[in-house]
């Protein structure tokens, strides 16, 4: 399978829903998709959008990649895949030994005003989960929540209140 060709010109969701289910049949295409996911190719932030896309079909798939994806973070300039793979990371429990330097960047991409709403949405839920380990931060993470409400959207509002309301418990 040519991930390349399948991937460009952009897909329509159900052809990309489509190939994903082609590539959670036979799980050897996942390490190509990941590597065309890491390349620097113009176009590749499509493969992390398909990955998002596998995950939905078959997590396991998936899971082995979430390390990396937490290793790539804090250097990631490519909004469209922080956007992916922190709502893959998000997904997931994290790894006790979470690197310092992912979740400073979290911190950073969710107080940062140029964030898009959707990667600052899954920072947040990734500081969340994080809070659940390292209970020291809830009261910082919840005073940052409520200050990026104060210009957050609807979406981000709401789910800005369910993690406020989880942190107060």
């Amino acid at each position: 399978m040519d991930l390349k060709k399948l991937l460009d010109p952009f897909p329509m969701k159900k052809e990309a829903e489509l190939v994903a289910r082609s590539i959670a049949k036979d799980p050897k295409y996942v390490q190509q998709l990941w590597e065309w996911c890491i390349s620097n190719e113009k176009h590749s932030w499509r493969a992390s959008w398909l990955m998002d896309k596998v995950y939905d079909i078959d997590p396991a798939l998936v899971r082995p990649y979430i390390s990396k994806m937490i290793a790539l973070i804090p250097e990631l300039k490519d909004e469209s895949k922080q956007r992916q793979y922190l709502k893959l990371i998000s997904c997931e429990p994290l790894p006790r030994d979470i690197s310092g330097e992912f979740i400073n960047r979290c911190f950073d991409l969710l107080t940062n005003a140029s964030t898009a709403v959707a990667v600052k949405v899954h920072a947040m839920q990734i500081l969340y989960h994080f809070s659940l380990i390292e209970a020291d931060i809830k009261n910082e993470l919840a005073l940052i929540i409520e200050e990026q409400m104060e210009n957050g959207t609807a979406g981000f509002c709401s789910r800005a209140r369910k993690l406020l309301n989880k942190l107060n418990q």
